[in-house]
C-alpha cells in the first residue's frame, strides 16, 4: 500500500465526481443512517468553518454499473480511478444528495433550506411548502441557480443578499481533508481507519470491508431483492417480496395479482417499473409516518395499504389536504373493522380499481369499500402478539400517549438515550421491531398477558416496570397510562385491582386514538364549500 495522498476537496468538486460515477459506495446493509437534524448540523459546520472530519478513500477500479448516492441516480462508466468510500459516507451521502436535490426530493434529509430570517439550517419534508425566504441549498451551491432565485424575489434586502451570498461561498469553497489510499494492504488500511477521527454516526469496521468486497454498488432497484434494499434506508422495517410485487403491478394498473414474470417488456421497461415502484413507496412511507402516525412496517395492520397507496401516489403525488384527511381516515377504520372482508386478493384487487381519475374521489371510493358498523368499535385489549391487526392497534394506541424512558438505554450503536426521552424520538422502537423483538413489556409480574399488563419499552433489567414507575413524575406514568391511583394500588399490594384500572385507562387511550384517526360519524368525501361552485354563488364582488 502506497503511503496516503492527501488532499482537500470541496463540495462542488465531490458533487462533480458524483456526478461522473468516480465516487463509488460499497453496498452496506444499512448504507444512510443519518437523520434530517445530523444533515442540518454537517451544513452548519460547514456555514461556520467547524470541522467536519476527514474522508478516507480507497482509489481501485469500479465496474460500469448504474449507482446512487443520495436521490442522485446515473448510469456510471467504468472507472479505473474510482475512489470508494472507507469512512465518510454519511457526510459524502449528505452533501452529494442535498446538493443534487430538487424541489421533487422526497428525502427530508436531502431537503435542507438555510432560513434567511432566523440564520439557520433547517430541513423539511415533501408535504410541506418551504417559505419563500428558506434559501435551498442545492440552490446555494450553483451560482446561476442562485441568480435566478433571487431575481425572482424582489423583496430581499441587501442584507438578505449578504447572507446568500455567505451560504453560497461556504459551500463553494470549504475545504474537507481526504485521505487517498492505493494498493491492497488490507491491514494497513484497517489500521488506517481505527487510527482516524471520525464525524458523526460511524459504520463498524466489519461492515465497511465486509462490503468493500461484496457486492460492488449501491445499484439502482432491478428485481424485488435490490428494491427491498433500497427501501430498508427509510428505517420503516422489511418490505416482503409480495407487497413489492403487488406495488409494481399496482402501478401498472389491471389486475394487480397477475403474473408478474410476463409483465416487462425489456429491461428498460422493468427498471423503470421498479425505480417508479421506489419513489412511490417512499412517498408511501412518508405518508404512514407523518400522517397515519404508523412507524414501522411491523405495525401496520394490513399490508394491503401499501400498495394501494404506492399506486395513489404514483398517480397523484403525495397525498394533500383532503386526501390526506380521506385515506388518514380510509387506514384506521379498515385497520380496526377489517380492510379485506371478501380475503387479500378480492379486497386488494377492488381497492386498486378505486385508485383512478382524482385524489379526494379515489380516497372517497376507498372509504365506501370498508364494512359498516365501525362506531361500535372497542379495542380487544387481549391481543399483543403483532401478528394480529388489533394487537397492532394497541400498540400503536399506546405510543399516541408518547411513552417516555424509565431508565437510561443504549441503542445498538452505543448511543445513550437518557431516562425520561420520549421513545419515539430515538432509534430503539425501530430497533425492536427490525429485530422482530415485541415492544410490549410487563407492568408487574402477573399470569395477565392483556395489553393493560404492558407498555411500550425497551426490556429492564429489573423485573417490574412498577418499581420503576414508582419513582417516576406524574407527567412520566401518565405517558404509560398509568395515574396516581393505579401507583397507590401497587404501593397496597392490590395487583389486580391495579391492572383493572389500567386497563380502563389503556381501552380510553387506544379507543380516543383510533377515534381521531378514523373519524367515525364526520362527513367524508369533498370539503362541503367544495361542492359549490362561482356559477352558483356568483363571482366575488358582483353586484
Amino acid at each position: 500500500m502506497t503511503q496516503p495522498k492527501v488532499s482537500r476537496v470541496a463540495p462542488p468538486e465531490l458533487v462533480a465526481w458524483a456526478r461522473s460515477g468516480r465516487i463509488r459506495v460499497p453496498q452496506f446493509q444499512r448504507s444512510y443512517r443519518w437523520d434530517a437534524e445530523d444533515a442540518e448540523r454537517l451544513f452548519d459546520s460547514i456555514f461556520r468553518g467547524y470541522p467536519i472530519g476527514n474522508l478516507l478513500m480507497w482509489r481501485k477500479p469500479a465496474p460500469a454499473a448504474e449507482i446512487s448516492l443520495g436521490e442522485l441516480r446515473l448510469k456510471a462508466p467504468e472507472r479505473s480511478d474510482a475512489l470508494w468510500v472507507v469512512d465518510g459516507q454519511q457526510r459524502l451521502t449528505s452533501l452529494i444528495g442535498a446538493l443534487t436535490a430538487s424541489e421533487e426530493t422526497v428525502d427530508r434529509r436531502f431537503r435542507i433550506f438555510f432560513d434567511l430570517r432566523d440564520k439557520k439550517f433547517l430541513s423539511a419534508p415533501h408535504s410541506k411548502q418551504p417559505a419563500d425566504h428558506w434559501l435551498p441549498v442545492w440552490v446555494a451551491g450553483d451560482n446561476r441557480r442562485l441568480l435566478a432565485w433571487q431575481r425572482e424575489r424582489n423583496w430581499l434586502t441587501d442584507e438578505d443578499f449578504d447572507r446568500c451570498d455567505a451560504v453560497a461561498t461556504a459551500i463553494r469553497t470549504y475545504e474537507i481533508p481526504m485521505y487517498e489510499i492505493e494498493g491492497d494492504d488490507e491491514q494497513a488500511l484497517r489500521e488506517i481507519f481505527d487510527r482516524m477521527n471520525t464525524f458523526g454516526k460511524t459504520l463498524k469496521r466489519a461492515e465497511i470491508f465486509q462490503a468493500l468486497h461484496s457486492a460492488p454498488l449501491d445499484v439502482q432497484p432491478s428485481d424485488l431483492e435490490a428494491l427491498r434494499e433500497r427501501l430498508r434506508a427509510l428505517e420503516f422495517g422489511d418490505f416482503t417480496s409480495q407487497i413489492l410485487m403487488q406495488s409494481v403491478m399496482a402501478l401498472r394498473g389491471g389486475k394487480v395479482d397477475r403474473d408478474f414474470r410476463q409483465e416487462f417488456k425489456d429491461d428498460e421497461d422493468l427498471h423503470s417499473a421498479f425505480s417508479a415502484t421506489e419513489k412511490a413507496l417512499r412517498l408511501v412511507v412518508e405518508f404512514l409516518k407523518a400522517d397515519a402516525r404508523i412507524p414501522h412496517m411491523r405495525l401496520l395492520p394490513y399490508a394491503l395499504f401499501v400498495p394501494v397507496l404506492a399506486r395513489f401516489t404514483h398517480l397523484f403525488g403525495r397525498p394533500q389536504g383532503r386526501a390526506t384527511e380521506l385515506l388518514r381516515r380510509w387506514i384506521w377504520r379498515g385497520s380496526a373493522i377489517g380492510a379485506a372482508p371478501q380475503g387479500n386478493t378480492v379486497a386488494l384487487r377492488r381497492n386498486a380499481s378505486a385508485i383512478e381519475d382524482d385524489p379526494v374521489a379515489s380516497a372517497g371510493r376507498l372509504l365506501e369499500l370498508l364494512p359498516p358498523g365501525g362506531e361500535q368499535w372497542q379495542p380487544d385489549l387481549a391481543q399483543t402478539a403483532l401478528n394480529r391487526a388489533q394487537a397492532k392497534i394497541n400498540v400503536l394506541g399506546l405510543l399516541s400517549a408518547h411513552p417516555v424512558l424509565l431508565v437510561d438505554v443504549r441503542d445498538v450503536e452505543d448511543n445513550l438515550h437518557a431516562a425520561g426521552t420520549r421513545i419515539e424520538r430515538t432509534r430503539l422502537l425501530t430497533e425492536l421491531l427490525d429485530t422482530g423483538t415485541s415492544p410490549l413489556f410487563p407492568v408487574v409480574e402477573s399470569p395477565d398477558r392483556t395489553i393493560g399488563n404492558r407498555l411500550v419499552h425497551p426490556g429492564f433489567s429489573m423485573s417490574a416496570a412498577a418499581q420503576l414507575l414508582s419513582s417516576a413524575t406524574p407527567e412520566t406514568r401518565r405517558s404509560h397510562c398509568v395515574d396516581d391511583g393505579c401507583m397507590e394500588l401497587v404501593a397496597q399490594g392490590r395487583l389486580d385491582d391495579f391492572l383493572r384500572r389500567r386497563s380502563e385507562l389503556v381501552r380510553k387511550v387506544i379507543a380516543d386514538h383510533v377515534q381521531s384517526m378514523a373519524l367515525w360519524g364526520f362527513s367524508d368525501g369533498p370539503e362541503p364549500e367544495s361542492l359549490f361552485s362561482d356559477d352558483l354563488w356568483g363571482a366575488p364582488n358582483a353586484t
